[in-house]
């Protein structure tokens, strides 16, 4: 209790001080910055807090873009599974995709689906609304899916993220 008092005022005295930075340039043609004033030196304005604003977090969507006018007359194509912001617990790994396409995929007229992972190609010329990834590594990732016409042009697109939890081999 005895320290109290003193502690408090050595607390008191600790706070934040303004120092003041002073620019000079010597006979050489060398800059000099100092905290103490010279007859030829000039007082740089500083700022007189140290508080950063932090922005804040986008909060992420799935995203559901449409980059070319869609020449194949697909009205609606998402990934319905994973969500978006799923957590999926597999020890193996196995993802199971299933996509939304409406109306379904026109494999006849040579359309297909491929795959990204990470920005990664899984799986290019998909035929089928459903496929099942294995092995995928713990973590997030973002699972990307485009809508192809036979000439290669990407009619629409989907993405998700999803998050992977896999028990560590360490354990």
């Amino acid at each position: 209790m005895k320290y109290l008092l003193p502690l408090s005022f050595l607390l008191l005295i600790a706070l934040p001080v303004q120092a003041e930075i002073y620019r000079s340039v010597d006979e050489n043609g060398n800059v000099i910055y100092s905290d103490q004033k010279s007859p030829d030196s000039e007082l740089i304005p500083t700022p007189t807090d140290n508080a950063v604003t932090m922005p804040r977090p986008e909060t992420s969507a799935p995203v559901e873009e449409e980059e070319e006018k869609p020449t194949g007359n697909y009205h609606s194509f998402s990934i319905t599974s994973p969500e978006h912001n799923a957590v999926i617990r597999n020890n193996a790994g196995n993802i199971t995709v299933n996509l939304s396409i409406d109306p379904p995929l026109k494999v006849s007229s040579g359309d297909y689906i491929r795959l990204h992972l990470d920005g990664e190609v899984l799986r290019s010329k998909l035929t089928s609304s459903s496929t099942q990834l294995s092995n995928i590594a713990r973590g997030s990732h973002t699972l990307r899916a485009e809508l192809s016409s036979a000439s290669g042009k990407t009619l629409k697109s989907a993405s998700v993220q999803f998050h992977l939890k896999r028990i560590s081999v360490l354990h």
